[in-house]
């Protein structure tokens, strides 16, 4: 067999295997693009499926259902990310310890405000439609981010929420920040700590307690 035909025969081969290999397993086909939506999707889906959990319907069952709903939004959030964003340069004040503590009560203070926009005793309705997903420049510590556009739809009003996404390296694809009908939850936050640099670590976490005993 010549050099000619002899290449030939393994374009040949390469082709067959790479056409079987798409036909077996079409989701090693999917654009990188589409990795933060799928994510973005499955995560959102088990918060669905957890409100629409027959186990949690009833007034007696609001806590559990809380509790698990906020495991779920775990998940996807980077709730460390949120309050190192919602600080700002207040973050910088604030100890170990202190930033754990801001952590631990702000994820739950964003995840409150999250789920309010979907959670309540009649969300048969409830339609999420993602519209765009758009990959945006990575960080010069080379973490991957996406801006993924979308709308709920529930009780007769349809409602635009943005995320904002973002991979660090070796990690998964997770939210950092949600626009709620245009107003960014990092951003509204942060504006609100901007100039509190006279106000102790210390009084911004137990605000943060007190809201979310509210």
């Amino acid at each position: 067999m010549n050099k000619v035909s002899k290449n030939n025969s393994l374009l040949a081969a390469f082709s067959i295997i790479s056409i079987t290999i798409i036909l077996l397993c079409p989701s090693i086909i999917i654009s990188a693009d589409l990795a933060p939506e799928i994510e973005l999707r499955n995560g959102v889906n088990a918060i669905v499926d957890t409100l629409n959990d027959p186990a949690f319907a009833g007034v007696e069952q609001k806590e559990a259902k809380k509790e698990a709903l906020f495991s779920k939004a775990e998940s996807i959030f980077d709730f460390n990310e949120f309050s190192k964003g919602a600080l700002g340069s207040n973050w910088q004040r604030f100890s170990k310890s202190q930033q754990s503590e801001f952590s631990k009560y702000f994820a739950r203070l964003i995840a409150n405000t999250y789920l309010e926009k979907i959670d309540d005793e009649n969300f048969q309705d409830l339609k999420i439609t993602y519209l765009k997903t758009e990959m945006l420049d990575s960080t010069k510590s080379g973490i991957e981010r996406a801006d993924i556009q979308s709308e709920v739809f529930h009780d007769k009003i349809t409602t635009p929420v943005h995320y904002r996404m973002m991979k660090k390296k070796g990690g998964r694809w997770k939210i950092y920040d949600v626009k709620i009908e245009g107003v960014s939850l990092v951003g509204n936050y942060r504006e609100q700590y901007r100039t509190r640099f006279n106000d102790s670590p210390d009084k911004i976490i137990n605000e943060i307690k007190e809201k979310i005993e509210k």
